[in-house]
């Protein structure tokens, strides 16, 4: 083995004479890119030890405690009061803290010649992390995933820095010489080089060195399986990552080694493995992001309700990462996935990683889909290849609908922070601008087929199908509206024109009259306030003309006949289990209105307890439709896109066993 300077040849030789070794067929280099580096002198075989580090090298919170044999102080101890308190849930503040002391120390500190290998504390630019960059290069951040945890990264050091000092002056002299700046760099130094402690210390000899001291004095071990604090390697911490897990890591009672699994080929850089990490992670925790698209990636947190958290937690593919509770429920955007294609489900989810979907179904399902979920916890919606027509055909809708809301609103932010910035004068934001064009581009591949898909539902015209209703549809077409629909006022009102005509011209009359409208009806006006209204009393004729031939009524509107009956179902459900949802779904005025146009329509029968199904019916409006975009179809703003309530016909149910002792099918059979 070889290097290039003194300050690396002293490091060698400190090691080497406390028990780290490193191949003779490895050299310590510095990389114009990657700065000091390793490399392969000749071709090293598979399962060879490229740096073997003993634990009586490292530096971490270990130290400063002394209560493992391995892991000695070698300098003053930090005050009882300290090391207990902050022993008790915060390990890692101690462990920057004595990093603090060491550097303090310079050349009478045990590890000099490591730390003044490291980059400085007057030298930010060295240490590269966006954290520690000028607020005019951290801007070029702004709007992009980078941003929040660089936020939260600084506001938590200096929480850190203020819980260690107030207790580092009570009883220690030379306090004053540990501030914010160095603790800012001590910590920016541990979380860019440091292992996690989990990975890096066998548990015996942490039990075994400690067991004889007193009980107060002991390690607690939750803090290494849990990783509150990481632990600094010497040389070994020199291997750079490319993203490509070619090392192992091998821990044992006295060492911890590093163990390539792949042939490395002479005058190759030697590369350890940070883990699977997205640039985002690669860029906040280290300074760099990795070329090629594979490692974009874009977060979405969630926050679902307490209710929606217990749904999701009762389905079969829901794990959770017990050492990252936090990430329960932080998703991520990919760019580099298989194309489009619609006719073998929905493709474009796979854009997202598992559980972002099955998380948002369950933050916005209605009742019945909660039902659903409750009954069937091994379902999965991003694995259903027919989610559209099955009884999460409205759920998977809504769902794209809010996801392409977010995508955008992310998107235009990076677009809108970014205007004002101009050309990058520097490598902080040459790195920063290549970074924000990663995230736009993942956010735009994303985008696109959630759009086409929205699109094609809202514009395709329906009136040219009203027809189906009448006969059904045939069972061996492609299309993705074979057995599921989006309907209209427009198209539901049209569909009652040609249907049942005299008692569309009544109805429409009514409106008209009411709302002060001509005729024919611009829906384009009416459903900008009376969405709910109308969809109300259309269902409510829907149900009455069922109720006057329910055979004739299948026969004639297949479709709507199947439809209806599964929302009869999933609302007798709802009601045995809660008496008190069936109520009236409608503020005064729309009550008023419902009521008018029920009075008044003199064509339709009306049963004696006509509230129940005004009631019903509301329930329906409220629950099965979706507010989207919708092409209309017909009058002054045909072609316009139009913001409305859309009901949602999914033609496939499951079979479920009717009981026919529930409230609300006793009530159909006593009138019917």
């Amino acid at each position: 083995m070889s290097h290039e300077n003194s300050p690396t040849s002293a490091l060698l030789d400190w090691a080497e004479a406390h028990g780290t070794l490193v191949s003779p067929n490895v050299q310590i280099y510095n990389d114009f890119l990657t700065g000091l580096s390793l490399r392969a002198v000749k071709d090293i075989p598979p399962s060879t030890k490229l740096v073997n580090c003993s634990y009586t090298t490292t530096l971490s919170y270990l130290n400063a405690i002394e209560t493992v044999a391995q892991f000695e102080r070698h300098s003053e101890p930090f005050s009882a009061s300290f090391l207990e308190v902050l022993s008790v849930d915060n390990p890692n503040i101690i462990g920057h803290f004595f990093l603090i002391q060491q550097f303090l120390l310079k050349n009478r500190s045990f590890w000099w010649h490591y730390i003044r290998l490291l980059p400085q504390p007057n030298s930010a630019d060295s240490l590269g992390l966006p954290v520690l960059w000028p607020e005019e290069d951290r801007r070029w951040l702004d709007g992009t995933n980078a941003e929040p945890p660089i936020k939260r990264r600084k506001e938590l050091w200096e929480q850190e820095w203020q819980q260690g000092i107030v207790l580092l002056k009570k009883d220690f002299g030379g306090w004053a010489d540990y501030t914010f700046p160095l603790y800012q760099w001590a910590a920016s130094i541990f979380g860019s080089r440091s292992f996690r402690a989990s990975l890096t210390l066998p548990e015996e000899i942490i039990v075994k060195s400690s067991s004889h001291r007193p009980e107060h004095l002991k390690l607690n071990l939750e803090h290494i399986k849990k990783d509150r604090f990481s632990i600094l390697l010497p040389v070994t911490d020199i291997g750079n990552h490319d993203g490509i897990n070619q090392v192992e890591w091998s821990p044992s009672p006295t060492h911890f080694g590093l163990i390539n699994s792949q042939v490395i080929l002479r005058g190759t850089q030697i590369y350890n493995y940070y883990g699977d990490k997205s640039n985002s992670e690669l860029l906040v925790g280290y300074g760099f992001t990795l070329p090629g698209s594979e490692k974009d990636f874009v977060n979405l947190k969630l926050t679902p309700s307490p209710e929606a958290v217990r749904l999701r937690r009762s389905q079969t593919s829901h794990i959770v990462d017990s050492n990252q509770p936090e990430q329960e429920f932080m998703f991520h955007v990919m760019s580099h996935v298989e194309p489009v294609v619609f006719d073998k489900g929905l493709a474009e989810l796979k854009f997202f990683s598992s559980g972002l979907i099955e998380t948002m179904s369950c933050m916005v399902a209605n009742k019945r889909e909660r039902q659903y979920l409750l009954r069937n916890p091994g379902y999965s919606v991003e694995k259903d290849q027919e989610v559209f027509g099955g009884p999460l055909s409205r759920n998977i809708l809504l769902v794209l609908r809010i996801l392409h809301n977010k995508l955008q609103y992310e998107l235009s932010r990076i677009v809108q922070l970014g205007a004002s910035l101009g050309e990058p004068r520097n490598e902080n934001q040459r790195t920063a601008r290549d970074y924000r064009n990663r995230q736009m581009r993942v956010l735009q591949t994303a985008i696109h087929p959630i759009s086409t898909r929205l699109q094609f539902l809202s514009s395709t015209s329906l009136l040219c199908h009203i027809s189906q209703h009448s006969k059904g549809v045939a069972k061996n077409g492609s299309s993705p509206m074979q057995n599921f629909e989006l309907i209209s006022l427009e198209y539901a009102y049209a569909w009652l024109h040609q249907s049942y005509p005299e008692l569309a011209f009544q109805v429409s009359r009514l409106i008209s009259e009411d709302q002060e409208e001509p005729l024919p009806l611009n829906w384009a006006i009416l459903v900008e306030d009376w969405n709910h209204t109308y969809w109300t009393v259309w269902l409510y004729i829907l149900w009455m003309l069922r109720l006057q031939d329910k055979e004739g009524f299948q026969v004639r509107h297949p479709d709507f006949g199947t439809w209806m009956s599964a929302m009869d179902m999933a609302y007798d459900e709802v009601i045995a289990t809660d008496p008190a949802a069936e109520r009236l779904y409608a503020d005064h005025h729309e009550g008023e209105t419902i009521d008018f146009m029920i009075r008044n329509t003199t064509a339709l029968p009306i049963p004696g307890p006509i509230s129940r199904f005004r009631n019903f019916a509301t329930y329906i409006s409220e629950e099965e439709t979706v507010f989207s975009n919708y092409k209309m179809q017909s009058g002054p703003q045909a072609g316009e896109i139009v913001g409305q309530k859309l009901l949602c016909i999914a033609r496939m149910w499951p079979d479920f066993h009717h009981n026919l002792s529930r409230p609300w099918s006793i009530f159909l059979q006593s009138i019917g």
